[in-house]
């Protein structure tokens, strides 16, 4: 429902701030139309979710005003329990959840006065690739998938990760069931930096790319640039985490699929094996030349060419 009374007009995009319910829950998003939208027609729509904790105003916000600025509707939603969305408790990374979430989100874009229900396609942003390719298992509604920075396994993130000792793993483990059973006994959960540590000042450049700018973008740009932001997560998160695998959903899905990833992303290779694994369909990879996993979320010129991927895909498939 566009049932909330702010609307933002720029020279490059409209957007009005929009709420649907899922599994009980208000919805808070933000839909995202083509600055020279006719609102007595139809258009093609792509719904988008963000990485772990994120809300609409981050990666998902970006790809959503670059694809309108290209003659799509594009919905960008906070998850359940997350940003200015309903659910208890707050900071709860659930993937199974999530999905559902995704469904609703398809469901409102159907039910749009000025969605062409059968023009929608998917962008899915890091862990939201993995919650999307699970949708799309039993979900009809959907033409076209695309990704971005993919990261189809959380599980290898943490269950199988060689570079988490034996000993970390037990320990978060037992964390997360002990913070579970203090949820069902005292209904408190406490949001912590378990699964996403804090970073309270800039890491040396030895400690690497990845660490450098998960700290740009996690740390040093949210106080400015999204203040509702938190990375902190209910530890028992860790627990519905370790179970996600995307790549299990390859084989299930047979629309055209696009992966847009940094060269220098360490998802591109979770891109590749996603593409080896769907069986049925087309499916391409666009390699952001330089790109690494972070700075194809919101670079300037990297989300400019990820944007004209997406966009000539999913004006090619959504006919």
């Amino acid at each position: 429902m566009e049932n909330r009374e702010e609307t933002l007009k720029t020279e490059k995009f409209i957007r009005k701030n929009v709420t649907f319910k899922s599994v009980g829950s208000t919805i808070v998003g933000h839909l995202y139309f083509p600055v020279d939208t006719d609102f007595n027609m139809k258009y093609p729509a792509i719904v988008t979710g963000g990485p772990m904790a994120t809300i609409k105003e981050q990666s998902p916000g970006v790809f959503a005003k670059a694809l309108a600025e290209r003659g799509f509707i594009v919905l960008a939603f906070d998850y359940r329990t997350f940003g200015e969305s309903e659910g208890e408790p707050r900071q709860y990374e659930d993937p199974a959840s999530k999905t559902e979430d995704i469904q609703n989100a398809i469901s409102f874009l159907v039910a749009h006065k000025n969605v062409d229900s059968n023009r929608i396609g998917a962008l899915g942003i890091c862990n939201s690739s993995s919650y999307i390719a699970d949708a799309l298992q039993s979900n009809r509604r959907v033409k076209a998938f695309g990704t971005v920075s993919g990261h189809f396994s959380l599980r290898e993130a943490t269950v199988t990760n060689p570079l988490v000792p034996e000993e970390m793993r037990k320990a978060m483990y037992a964390k997360s069931e002990e913070a579970r059973q203090q949820y069902f006994e005292t209904g408190i959960a406490v949001p912590d930096d378990m699964l996403m540590p804090d970073m309270n000042e800039a890491p040396p450049a030895e400690a690497g790319v990845f660490i450098c700018e998960q700290y740009d973008y996690y740390f040093r740009r949210r106080k400015a640039e999204w203040p509702t932001y938190t990375n902190h997560l209910v530890p028992f998160s860790f627990g519905q985490i370790a179970r996600s695998h995307g790549l299990d959903y390859a084989g299930q899905i047979a629309i055209p699929y696009l992966g847009v990833v940094g060269e220098k992303a360490f998802t591109r290779e979770f891109t590749e094996r996603f593409i080896k694994a769907k069986t049925h369909g087309p499916a391409e990879i666009k390699i952001i030349k330089n790109g690494t996993h972070f700075s194809t979320y919101d670079k300037p010129e990297y989300v400019a060419e990820g944007a004209d991927a997406l966009s000539a895909f999913f004006n090619k498939h959504l006919v």
